[in-house]
């Protein structure tokens, strides 16, 4: 079956979407979708947990939005320098009096092309369509008749009637097209989406920070991409091992292969090893026709990730040691093994060395997954890295407000972020940018910002007293999530069981709310379950 791909626009790239897409109707099916944003997003989601598409295709400021929201495969068309260089030569050719306006990041290099060789280009950088329409109305005001851009500043150029020309080039779309092939052929194999991940697209300059810590990191994850061993990878919730385990990935030999990942945490034993392993048509009550591959077959030439491997149980532990060491695997119910290629990477959350000591992982195992080890440090360790984080998660927010905006909250929240210790880590501060930007929809006077956010604010600001996190205001989910932030670990599971209570036991929406990952929600769920049976 070719692969399903989905294209999202509403704009004037649409035209050449659409005709481009005809030239790749024998390697794909391609469908154009005029929908964006929030429209786009329940789409989305209502297509892909169908499984009636494969991969999505977006731009500007619309992919930007589905790949901060969206748990699915997710290209977005992106222009680069020659692209722009390319657009601008047309436009010049219809006036010499030229507007370029791009999605958030400024063309650095074309500013000192602009200034060498005094061209009048006049530039400007925008978030939300509010920012475009003022930014053409700037430029217009400064003399420029044509406005180059994305397909939202063309439409808006030409509402003012101005001419415009589309920044995206064919070739870059084409790029786009390419790489959309590639992931849905990458997560081919029929396999549920919500423990297992067969594409990848994060790279070691998605890990944001210019700290020593960071710049260390990144440095150890180019050396991990560059030999084949395997890589253990230590960090506490929230400080993004996974997006770690990508960036190896994408940075060694292994990279235009899969990328398979699990969480040991979230599946019992029996699917577990299902998952793992693999099974055979008939070797139990509902296996499907045919049988499955399990993730090590499915990997094969590419990576496996797991997940949270310290609360592997220990039977799977000697399993997996043994395919480590012998490169094969044996499908549940079958007689014979398969050969197998990938290389593994894990993370966990634990101190795998202690739990070793306590006898909960196996010695043999730590030591054959630790041939290389990364340990991520937490937030609080590197608060010089707070503001650019800070920043690009309100910029990347779908909440759609100015970056004026933004820049004002900033400037007063950040002297009290960096002195917080941010249990939740990273995750925990994205979270807390996404209800900021809501907030700064709903609230005019920035310099009351204390009084919107008593659940970050744990530590006193300007000596003044805060208010009490039981604050009236705050109602369901928001309390239980400050409640969540504050509690002791013994506190947290009970905590969780409230949750998943009150989402009707979604797991997602739990995790979303509390701003922790699924696989937390998972560990503190078994958690409460053993604290039930321990007191019966």
């Amino acid at each position: 079956m070719k692969p399903r791909i989905v294209v999202f626009s509403i704009s004037a790239l649409a035209y050449t979407l659409r005709e481009i897409s005809r030239d790749y109707s024998s390697q794909a099916n391609i469908e154009l979708v005029p929908r964006a944003y929030e429209d786009a997003l329940e789409f989305a989601r209502n297509r892909y947990y169908t499984d009636t598409v494969d991969v999505f295709v977006a731009a500007g400021s619309n992919g930007a939005f589905l790949q901060n929201q969206l748990e699915a495969p997710l290209v977005v068309i992106r222009p680069d320098g020659f692209d722009v260089m390319q657009a601008l030569a047309v436009a010049r050719k219809g006036s010499s009096h030229v507007g370029l306006v791009t999605y958030e990041t400024a063309f650095d290099e074309l500013a000192n092309l602009t200034r060498a060789f005094d061209l009048p280009i006049y530039t400007r950088t925008y978030r939300t369509p509010e920012d475009a329409r003022q930014s053409v109305r700037e430029l217009a005001q400064l003399g420029a008749e044509v406005i180059v851009g994305p397909g939202l500043v063309n439409q808006i150029a030409s509402e003012m009637g101005l001419e415009s020309v589309l920044i995206y080039s064919r070739q870059g779309v084409m790029k786009a097209f390419d790489e959309a092939i590639r992931l849905a052929s990458a997560k081919a194999g029929g396999t549920p989406r919500s423990n297992r991940q067969t594409y990848t697209y994060h790279t070691e300059q998605d890990i944001l920070g210019d700290s020593q810590a960071v710049l260390a990191l990144r440095n150890t994850i180019r050396v991990c991409g560059a030999v084949d061993f395997s890589v253990l990878i230590q960090g506490e919730t929230g400080v993004g091992k996974e997006l770690v385990a990508q960036s190896i990935h994408t940075a060694g030999s292994r990279a235009g292969k899969p990328f398979v990942a699990i969480n040991c945490a979230s599946l019992t034993e029996t699917l577990l090893e299902s998952e793992l392993f693999g099974y055979e048509e008939g070797a139990f009550s509902g296996a499907v026709k045919g049988g499955r591959a399990g993730m090590f077959e499915s990997a094969q030439g590419g990576t496996v990730f797991l997940d949270e491997i310290g609360d592997m149980p220990l039977a799977f532990q000697t399993r997996l040691l043994r395919i480590l060491e012998d490169g094969s695997v044996r499908r549940i119910g079958s007689v014979s093994a398969r050969k197998v290629d990938f290389r593994l990477l894990a993370a966990s959350h634990v101190d795998l060395q202690k739990a070793v000591e306590q006898g909960r992982f196996r010695e043999d195992l730590y030591y054959r997954l630790n041939e290389m080890l990364i340990l991520i440090p937490p937030l609080r360790e590197r608060p010089e890295d707070i503001a650019s984080l800070a920043g690009h998660f309100l910029r990347t927010t779908p909440v759609r407000v100015s970056n004026a905006k933004f820049e004002a909250f900033l400037s007063l929240a950040l002297p009290v972020f960096v002195t917080l210790a941010w249990p939740g880590n990273i995750r925990q501060l994205k979270n807390v940018c996404k209800r900021a930007a809501v907030l700064l929809t709903q609230n005019a006077d920035i310099q009351q910002w204390q009084s919107w956010f008593p659940d970050l604010l744990q530590t006193p600001v300007n000596q003044a007293p805060l208010q009490n996190f039981a604050d009236t205001r705050l109602q369901g989910f928001e309390l239980l999530a400050l409640q969540y932030a504050q509690a002791k670990a013994h506190q947290r599971p009970d905590l969780i069981r409230k949750a998943l209570a009150m989402s009707g036991g979604e797991v997602q929406k739990v995790a979303a709310a509390l701003g922790v990952s699924r696989s937390t929600v998972w560990r503190l769920m078994k958690a409460a379950a053993a604290a039930d049976q321990s007191t019966v």
